[in-house]
Order: C-alpha cells, then sequence, then structure tokens
C-alpha cells in the first residue's frame, strides 16, 4: 500500500545536522507513527514520503526554520555565570541550562561571554540549523475513523 491521506504509517528516521557545527543530541534511529493529510508531519517530510511504499527510504533536506522555529534574537538574556548549572568555562555556542522556579533545566545557547555574565539564547538548540532526516517507510494502513476523527478534532500540532 503506497502512502497517501487518510494513511496511518510507521516510519524510521534518523536526524543529522546539514552543518559541522557540534551536535551533542542523539541522532536515531527514532520511530514515529502519525497520520497523513492532516497537518501532523513536517510539510516537507509529508511531501517526500507520498506515494512510498513500505521499506522505500528517502531524504528529507530541511532548511532553517523548517524543522524548528529560527532564532528569536528578541530573547537574549543576560545570565551571571554563577546561575548557570554547568561549571564552567562557557564559550560562545555551547549549550547551558538554568534552572527555573519549578526546578527545571533550561536549555540555552551561549552567545557571548562578558566576565562574569553569558548573553543566552532561549531559542531551541536547533533553531537556524539545517537538517538531513533520513526516513524509512516501515508500515502503511488505513488509519481507523477513531484516529481520523481525534486528527479531526486536535487539529495541527503549534
Amino acid at each position: 500500500m503506497k502512502v497517501q491521506p487518510h494513511c496511518a504509517v510507521t516510519l524510521s528516521y534518523t536526524v543529522k545536522p546539514g552543518d559541522e557545527e557540534p551536535f551533542p543530541f542523539p541522532t536515531g534511529p527514532f520511530r514515529m507513527e502519525c497520520l497523513v493529510g492532516h497537518g501532523r508531519l513536517l510539510p516537507p517530510l509529508e511531501q517526500a514520503i507520498m506515494g512510498l511504499d513500505e521499506g522505500d527510504q528517502v531524504d528529507v533536506d530541511l532548511k532553517p526554520g523548517q524543522f524548528v522555529e529560527d532564532a528569536s534574537p528578541g530573547r537574549l538574556v543576560p545570565i551571571p555565570v554563577d546561575n548557570i548549572a554547568e561549571e564552567g568555562p562557557h564559550p560562545e555556542g555551547s549549550i547551558r541550562h538554568l534552572m527555573d522556579e519549578a526546578r527545571r533545566l533550561q536549555p540555552f545557547r551561549v552567545v557571548k561571554h562578558d566576565g562574569a555574565v553569558v548573553w543566552a539564547d532561549f531559542s531551541h538548540p536547533f533553531a537556524g540549523r539545517s537538517f538531513r532526516l533520513r526516513v524509512r517507510v516501515e508500515k502503511v494502513r488505513w488509519a481507523t475513523l477513531e484516529e481520523i476523527k481525534t486528527a479531526a478534532q486536535y487539529g495541527a500540532p503549534h
């Protein structure tokens, strides 16, 4: 069965950055199941798998802003070095963490180190980066009426 709207697909995929910057995150393989044609997949990914059969594989190149929203320059915040969870040094471009009031670690990228303060960008660590997804269609089936109703009820993710 080919991938088409109203199908539930199981995909396995790996993520590779499209640049040479450090990438201290898992790259997969990952698995996911989702409904096709209901705004549940990234548009370039959905377009790339449309019409594929089980076992087919495709590479999907995502430009900056297609995987996660682009960086928000207004989100630069000065952080005292003593408030950073990791002990120094804190080189520019590194990912560090600040503990919030609920005791959750909030990741940020060090934009500038200025003595006892770093300027932190709280945009998603993947913002502004390109990626290549290597995707394999593991399974394709017709979605159930319940799955279609649920997708319509909750709409596309934000």
